[in-house]
């Protein structure tokens, strides 16, 4: 099967998940759930995520079989620890301008788990990975167009954060781009998902935990303390650059993948010491 046909089944199919599956979730498992895990939702939303998005993941590893399920998710676990230090590097200033910033706290631990790691979890490695990542990796659709479809359904989904016309444009389009922001971070990340997963999981929880005001929008100064670790994360991917890892986003590669291009190797790949 053609790989432009495999992509136009792949977006279908998300499309369909992402719209249509909500609509057989049904609400006669919310009690049966809330009641197992005592209304915490630990079991809800993981239960939600895999029946609206299984069907998906199913057809994508049906679709690229010849490639391993852990590589089609961006799951390689090599690096993942040095990826959750660089990540904790990053958004240290964050969590201090935050903690500065705030008049309360939030500590929940169901909320964290909930609101942070289920969302950064599972949004990256379908977004991103499943989505973005077979698009541009094996579809050979280029950059632009691959992240644009999977970062503007990836904000759309945040338009309830806004309580106005205007404040619901500014939340899609934030989160539009920040989309397209894990997105470069996972290409050059090795095609592993792990850096822009701790990313968006501790931006999430410091947000969440500091109780900060404005949805994904955001408030200026609270903006300017997430700025600086949108800031250290392409400081630290520059510094892997010029340390010998090899550039993946390219203009070449902006409107279509080559088929030559590394991107489309499956392989893990090594840079020695200043590996991503």
């Amino acid at each position: 099967m053609k790989n432009q046909i495999k992509a136009l089944l792949l977006v279908i199919t998300f499309i369909f998940c992402h719209y249509g599956m909500k609509y057989f979730w049904g609400k006669s498992w919310i009690p049966i759930l809330s009641e197992l895990d005592q209304h915490t939702d630990l079991l809800l939303f993981p239960a939600k995520y895999l029946f609206i998005y299984g069907p998906f993941l199913l057809i994508a590893t049906v679709l690229f079989k010849s490639i391993r399920w852990y590589e089609l998710l961006g799951l390689n676990i090599k690096d993942s620890q040095r990826y959750l230090l660089a990540a904790l590097a990053c958004c240290t200033p964050m969590v201090i301008g935050y903690a500065f910033l705030s008049s309360e706290l939030n500590i929940s631990i169901s909320g964290v788990v909930t609101g942070s790691i289920y969302a950064g979890f599972f949004e990256e490695v379908i977004f991103r990975a499943a989505l973005f990542g077979i698009l541009f990796r094996f579809c050979r659709w280029g950059f632009i167009p691959a992240a644009l479809i999977s970062s503007i359904i990836f904000g759309l989904g945040h338009i309830y954060q806004g309580h106005d016309v205007i404040s619901a444009l500014m939340a899609v389009t934030i989160t539009t781009i920040a989309g397209t922001w894990f997105a470069w971070l996972y290409c050059e990340c090795g095609y592993r998902i792990w850096f822009p997963l701790w990313m968006h999981i501790l931006m999430n929880a410091a947000y969440g935990i500091f109780s900060m005001s404005g949805g994904a929008a955001g408030d200026l100064k609270g903006n300017l303390f997430k700025a600086t670790a949108i800031i250290l994360s392409i400081v630290y991917i520059n510094v892997l650059i010029k340390g010998g890892k090899k550039r993946e986003v390219t203009l070449s590669s902006l409107f279509k993948n080559q088929p030559n291009s590394s991107s489309l190797s499956i392989k893990t790949p090594t840079y020695g010491l200043n590996d991503a």
